[in-house]
């Protein structure tokens, strides 16, 4: 039985039934789903390859995809590749027809359409502002003597704010297997396990990177604490299946060492290192309890 189900048939939940289980089961697959379109939106992917990829059909797969996300898969795809070729017309110089390759978009007219709809102006536009991103325009001063966004922001700040002792100690994520999470984050991750206690049929694990002593993670039980309500629980359970309700965000300086390490520990890959429209590099994975991790690549 998991923590989850530990917990919640121990505050009088209904976890560990059957219907719920399916269900938790069901936002897991879809969360695979979600997870796959970030990774292969460049693919020739369908409604029907990603219901095969998770023994769904294609129907059921639709009408709970946008039960749970809002949206339809197919949607959320044309979503993730209109994202995509945003950034790559304004950091690249490449042209809308060579874009459209990149994000799997056949037409380049439904993109340049789609861009627009995006609020991006005409992809012509951003393919020739990209060419400019280089130079780097945030701290140059306006020729009639408006104040950058730099400046506006120094001049708004406090003249002189006191220092505080405080440090950040601990953070907390939820975890449904113990002894996956563990794994994971010792075998796969690399950190160290500072604590590892029981009480009550459920366990609370603490771990940190190595040379951080002054930082950990506590890897908790999501629904321990007796003031939560069934309801409560239950969306919590269905969160963290289909993959949005805790994250975190780590670095390092070798991020495809990291990356390839990961990969060979089984973790779930959401995202590949790539170049962000906002100037990291990052990748995205996520843990045993679906908790989605971004590594992104010191400078």
């Amino acid at each position: 039985m998991s923590v989850v189900s530990a917990a919640a048939d121990k505050y009088g939940g209904s976890s560990g039934s059957l219907e719920n289980s399916r269900r938790l089961a069901d936002l897991a697959r879809l969360r695979r789903v979600r997870d796959r379109i970030d990774r292969e939106y460049a693919k020739p992917l369908d409604v029907e390859a990603l219901a095969r990829g998770v023994f769904m059909s294609a129907g059921h797969l639709s009408r709970q995809f946008r039960l749970a996300y809002g949206e339809s898969p197919y949607a959320y795809l044309m979503t993730r590749r209109i994202e995509r070729a945003m950034t790559l017309l304004r950091c690249s110089t490449r042209s809308v027809t060579d874009v459209c390759f990149a994000v799997g978009v056949l037409l380049a007219g439904y993109l340049q359409h789609a861009v627009y709809r995006a609020g991006g102006g005409p992809a012509g536009n951003l393919s020739e502002a990209g060419g400019r991103a280089g130079a780097g325009t945030a701290g140059v001063r306006d020729p009639h003597g408006a104040k950058t966004d730099q400046e506006r922001a120094v001049s708004a700040a406090p003249e002189r704010v006191s220092p505080m002792d405080i440090s950040i100690n601990a953070v907390f994520l939820p975890q449904t297997d113990p002894d996956a999470s563990l794994a994971f984050y010792r075998d796969v991750l690399g950190f160290e396990v500072r604590n590892d206690v029981g009480y009550g049929g459920m366990r609370w694990i603490t771990v940190g990177p190595p040379d951080q002593p002054g930082t950990s993670i506590v890897l908790e039980p999501p629904a321990a604490d007796p003031a939560v309500t069934d309801a409560e629980r239950r969306t919590i359970e269905e969160m963290m299946a289909k993959g949005t309700y805790a994250g975190m965000l780590l670095a390092t300086a070798d991020l495809d060492a990291a990356f390839e390490r990961a990969v060979a520990g089984g973790a779930e890959v959401v995202q590949e290192p790539m170049q962000q429209d906002w100037g990291a590099r990052d990748c995205a994975l996520r843990d045993p309890a679906g908790n989605q991790l971004r590594i992104q690549e010191l400078r």
